[in-house]
């Protein structure tokens, strides 16, 4: 420590040490600065030196106060306060004055408001000293100009000094702001790139853990697989088929995610393009079977993909187990289209030949799309092959 530079390890953070240091700088400044002027004039303007014998007594309580409490805010609130109550009452009474220096002071009252106390305090004290100044120009200053006399040499040179020592205050002011400004920025850079290599960090776990889960799924996959094929029955083949598939769909959405960088949402209609393509080319025994996906939304969240995923592989899986069985060919059409912000159509359609379900037909397909559906917040109509479906979006 040195006189200068006061000791603020009791202090915490950066902001805290660096307006202890200002306000013991600012006081021992206008210690040393009031102490000469006061000399200066302690023989030939008493009103001038009481002005200054005030502001030095001031500084030296003030100083001695923060040395002991180190508590900077009351410094500059006393300093902010005094400072305003000083300059205007000296250019309102004080005639024979020229008040050049007063202005400088205003500009330095309201930085040191600013920089110590907060923009709050600092708007507060504008507005004040721009209604100071209003009333100078209005009910003081003909009279200043009146009164005003030629400037001996003992008050030019006080002149000079305020002047020289108001400016150099205003500069060190704004010398401190541009520190805290940088100090701001700094942190900001520093936090910035942190949060940028968390984030980074933490895209590479979740791929990791999306790609590990798909992995896990297609072993899961593999392993139904085998065990199918020990099966005798036809109806439990066909039955892990379908599980299969159901997984698979899931799988996709994983793949999906560890391979593009937005890992909130899918693409929904590349995803549906490879869903299709995948079930028909595993499912539908060499049958040609076309497909065409549209979608007016781009984008849909994981809550809502993982249900609406599965109810697009039962509707997928129904068409081609039932609906082409007497063609050479077919085709399917899912379309997605707008209803409103968290809402949206899903227009499911073939061109088989549907055997319509028995009354009070049940089965496990239809149940699992109710299901989905009900999770989706939606409901559906059918008539015959084409389904029309209204789906929430529950990401929103």
């Amino acid at each position: 420590m040195n006189f200068f530079s006061p000791n603020t390890d009791d202090l915490e953070g950066f902001f805290n040490k660096a307006k202890y240091a200002m306000a013991w700088r600012l006081s021992i400044a206008f210690i040393s600065v009031f102490l000469i002027l006061s000399v200066i004039f302690i023989t030939s303007d008493i009103r001038i030196f009481s002005v200054f014998l005030i502001i030095l007594i001031a500084s030296l309580v003030c100083f001695i106060y923060l040395r002991k409490s180190k508590n900077f805010k009351v410094l500059f609130w006393i300093y902010v306060i005094c400072g305003t109550i000083l300059v205007h009452y000296s250019i309102n009474y004080i005639y024979e004055f020229t008040h050049f220096v007063d202005f400088l002071w205003i500009i330095a009252t309201v930085l040191l408001a600013f920089v110590g106390l907060g923009k709050k305090v600092g708007y507060v004290f504008i507005v004040i000293n721009t209604l100071g100044i209003y009333y100078f120009f209005l009910f003081s200053l003909n009279k200043h100009i009146e009164l005003l006399d030629e400037r001996t040499l003992t008050q030019l040179i006080e002149a000079i000094v305020e002047i020289t020592f108001a400016i150099a205050i205003i500069s060190y002011l704004l010398h401190q702001y541009i520190v805290f400004n940088d100090y701001f920025t700094y942190k900001l850079t520093n936090a910035n790139t942190t949060l940028t290599n968390k984030n980074e960090e933490n895209i590479i776990l979740v791929k990791e853990i999306h790609h590990r889960v798909k992995n896990n799924l297609q072993i899961v996959i593999s392993l139904l697989r085998l065990q199918k094929h020990e099966l005798d029955s036809v109806e439990s083949r066909t039955h892990f088929s379908e599980a299969i598939n159901r997984i698979m769909a899931m799988a996709l959405i994983h793949k999906k995610l560890y391979q593009q960088s937005d890992m909130a949402e899918i693409q929904i209609e590349a995803y549906l393009n490879d869903l299709s393509e995948d079930l028909i080319s595993i499912s539908n025994m060499g049958l040609p079977i076309g497909f065409s996906v549209k979608s007016e939304v781009n984008k849909i969240g994981l809550k809502t993909i993982v249900p609406l995923g599965l109810l697009i592989n039962e509707l997928l899986s129904n068409s081609i187990k039932h609906a082409f069985s007497k063609k050479a060919k077919g085709f399917i059409s899912i379309n997605i289209l707008k209803s409103n912000t968290n809402e949206f159509k899903l227009v499911y359609s073939d061109d088989g030949n549907w055997i319509e379900p028995k009354k009070n037909y049940t089965g496990f397909g239809l149940g699992l799309i109710q299901t989905l559906v009900e999770q989706l917040e939606g409901n559906f109509t059918r008539n015959k092959s084409a389904y029309t479906f209204t789906i929430k979006n529950i990401d929103i």
